[in-house]
């Protein structure tokens, strides 16, 4: 492939590539000593392909550094293998990646470097820092730190202290911070909130991810929380290293009830296709659409007005990697003046692993009401085989 439209910098997460319709995501991509990953498809003809992100600046796998490329530069899609491996001859370049480092590839250090290195051996080994432009004096000093790594974690909640309207819900996320190298899936839990009130749980950070979203939900009668309802629990859970590792994240604090809202958003399935049954006969429970991987199916939405009259654009939030609402055209997931539903379609790629997500819709007009969290459950097909006229 090659850069195209425009060249890009250091930070930026997303690029125009040739022949991205022959990539798939969570590949890696060369671009001149620096490892990309690919995490989301271009969404229109003036769309970017996606890069994963830290901190909100483009992030290079592999302790390779983030740097600025020029229009046309060619680039690879790259499969990453262990030093001294054989590899087949196919007509293609083969690229190898040294420890050396000048920018954090995670983003958090600044200019600062930053190493991960597995001794292949006993014996010893040379540490050498030198500056990237060649300058070098008797004033040139730097400091350098060796030690063994310490997989962990730390999950913030955004959206704390959030004002809620009766009969719909507010957006909320929660935020990873991984350290030394974990990459694993991160659970959070929420409980202990005030009667009439429900939220988006659980909800899994995936692994290599830094982010999940939710919805908090207040019901058409909730009664305002009282000072002494602001007790609500969040949990994040993780296996690191082996070890169970369970950490008490910030809780949502002081929760206000506002009147109703000028819109109402319901994110439901398709009847047509999928009964609109909830996941079980529990009250309150969510209802559930069910996918498989490759697969494209219906859902609906929609809106009760009751003060907005215009146009209603919505998002389609904390979908599974790899699922999208796809077709949505130039002008996005849209709900004219004067109409009330529509019908979307998710789209789950073939590589999808079988999981469940709580994903909810969002609006963009009235204040980003929120609809109640549907189950999405992805599932491989029985394996069954299909015969004419059975």
């Amino acid at each position: 492939t090659a850069i195209n439209f425009r060249s890009i910098d250091s930070n930026g997460n997303g690029a125009r590539l040739d022949n991205y319709e022959e990539m798939e995501l969570n590949e890696y991509v060369y671009f001149n000593g620096e490892v990309v990953k690919l995490f989301r498809m271009p969404q229109g003809p003036d769309s970017d392909m996606l890069f994963y992100a830290s901190n909100g600046k483009r992030r290079a796998y592999f302790d390779t550094s983030a740097m600025a490329h020029a229009l046309d530069e060619p680039a690879y899609v790259v499969e990453p293998h262990p030093p001294g491996a054989r590899l087949v001859s196919n007509g293609l370049p083969v690229f190898p990646l040294h420890y050396e480092n000048d920018d954090d590839g995670e983003r958090k250090l600044g200019t600062d470097s930053k190493l991960l290195f597995t001794a292949p051996a006993d014996g010893a080994y040379l540490v050498r820092v030198t500056d990237a432009r060649g300058y070098a004096g008797d004033r040139f000093v730097y400091r350098l730190m060796i030690r063994e790594p310490k997989p962990d974690f730390n999950v913030t909640l955004n959206g704390a202290n959030p004002t809620l309207n009766a009969g719909s819900g507010r957006e909320f996320s929660v935020n990873a911070e991984r350290m030394d190298g974990f990459d694993g899936d991160i659970q959070v839990v929420v409980s202990g909130l005030p009667r009439g009130f429900s939220v988006s749980t659980p909800l899994v950070i995936q692994a290599g991810h830094t982010e999940a979203k939710g919805a908090l939900h207040a019901a058409l009668d909730a009664a305002k929380p009282e000072e002494t309802d602001a007790a609500s629990k969040v949990i994040a859970t993780a296996t690191v290293a082996g070890q169970v590792v369970t950490k008490e994240v910030n809780n949502f604090g002081k929760i206000t009830l506002d009147g109703k809202p000028k819109l109402f958003v319901y994110f439901e399935p398709d009847s047509q296709k999928q009964p609109a049954s909830p996941v079980s006969s529990g009250p309150g429970r969510p209802l559930e659409i069910i996918i498989a991987p490759g697969q494209t199916v219906p859902a609906m939405l929609r809106i009760q007005r009751n003060g907005h009259d215009d146009l209603v654009t919505f998002t389609v939030e904390n979908l599974p990697h790899g699922v999208i609402v796809d077709n949505i055209g130039l002008n996005g997931v849209l709900i004219p003046k004067g109409e009330s539903e529509r019908q979307i379609f998710l789209t789950a790629a073939k590589w999808v692993p079988e999981t469940d997500r709580l994903c909810y819709a969002v609006e963009n007009q009235a204040g980003r009401q929120t609809s109640l969290p549907v189950w999405l459950q992805v599932r491989r097909p029985s394996g069954k085989v299909a015969v004419a006229g059975k």
